[in-house]
């Protein structure tokens, strides 16, 4: 594809109509610049190229990217390409716009879009455990001694700005006057770096990177919550016309995370990559926390679900009343589980 033709697709995306984004032309070529292609096997000709996006940092999508690394995807006819976009806004037009057949830790995306009626529908998820931890410059000791100060977040919508705000009023805070919310793109990585600079005072990063934080300086406290950031989804349309091809991409994704807990240097090999790791011992932590949150059976737990609304409810309150497995369709991998018993 040339570079013609990438833009054009990045601009089609952008602009196509989604009520809660819009997009200028200006906006989409910068998107555009920032988007990058993470992760591919090259097409061959019997097996069918799939999409999926992830919004900043890969976390969520390890497993599929070692996946395709290692031809796991292939066994079923299937081309792996990972696109990383800077935010949840720009994952869902991704969708919504047929640019891509997947997304992946769009947590808070799939509700978003099941609310307006819009056709998207959750599949399954890797990983329903915390997805965050704090990190401050400052040394705190509890989540309370964040009030007057300055939080790094995602954008308005995101994973983690929805996270923030929640955490902050589970431990009586009121996000809107107790502490300055800032948004920043591109992932919990741009957000370690604001606070280690000292331009804000705390930030949630990926559970992943713990380790890594405390050795920039930073004090880092655990925030414990089940969280379905390891979520898969797709178009109901898509799935109506294309079961058997996502079942086969499901199935690529169990054996992806098995392989993931299985081999851990070629697993590390890819943190590496996506997580702009070289420290050893954090790479290490990194890894025994993902591999002990691992979900071959790609199963989301109820509570799991319930805690995303939970903390999208404090932006609107209608999200609490939605149940929790309104916008999934679990039925292949139920059928993965059933087949795995013969």
């Amino acid at each position: 594809m040339s570079d013609d033709q990438r833009l054009d697709r990045a601009v089609h995306f952008c602009l196509g109509y989604l009520p809660i984004m819009k997009c200028h032309y200006r906006m989409v070529v910068f998107a555009f610049l920032v988007i990058t292609t993470l992760a591919s096997s090259r097409p061959a000709s019997a097996e069918t190229p799939l999409r999926i996006a992830t919004p900043g940092a890969l976390t969520g999508a390890l497993p599929i990217y070692l996946g395709g690394k290692k031809g796991v995807f292939s066994k079923y006819g299937l081309a792996i390409e990972v696109i990383a976009t800077r935010n949840e806004q720009m994952n869902m037009q991704a969708l919504m716009s047929d640019s891509v057949q997947f997304l992946t830790s769009s947590s808070t995306g799939l509700f978003y879009l099941g609310k307006q009626g819009l056709d998207a529908v959750g599949l399954a998820s890797w990983n329903n455990s915390s997805p965050y931890s704090l990190a401050s410059r400052v040394k705190i000791k509890d989540l309370k001694e964040l009030k007057g100060r300055k939080i790094a977040s995602s954008g308005a919508g995101g994973r983690a700005d929805a996270y923030i705000r929640f955490m902050l009023s589970r431990v009586g805070l009121d996000p809107r006057s107790d502490a300055q919310i800032i948004p920043l793109s591109g992932g919990s990585s741009v957000r370690l770096a604001a606070v280690v600079s000292g331009n804000l005072d705390a930030t949630l990063i990926s559970s992943l990177q713990g380790r890594q934080a405390e050795k920039l300086g930073l004090t880092v406290i655990p925030v414990p919550l089940e969280y379905i950031w390891g979520i898969n989804l797709t178009r109901r349309s898509y799935l109506s016309k294309n079961r058997e091809m996502v079942k086969n991409y499901l199935r690529g994704l169990s054996d992806s995370v098995r392989l993931m807990m299985a081999d851990k240097a070629s697993t590390i090999a890819v943190m590496q990559q996506v997580l702009k790791m070289d420290d050893p011992d954090s790479l290490e932590y990194a890894y025994q926390t993902m591999r002990a949150d691992a979900r071959p059976d790609l199963f989301p737990t109820e509570e799991a679900i319930l805690n995303v609304l939970r903390t999208m409810s404090y932006e609107d309150p209608a999200f609490a009343s939605i149940p929790p497995y309104k916008f999934f369709d679990l039925s292949l991998i139920q059928e993965l589980k059933a087949e795995a018993r013969r």
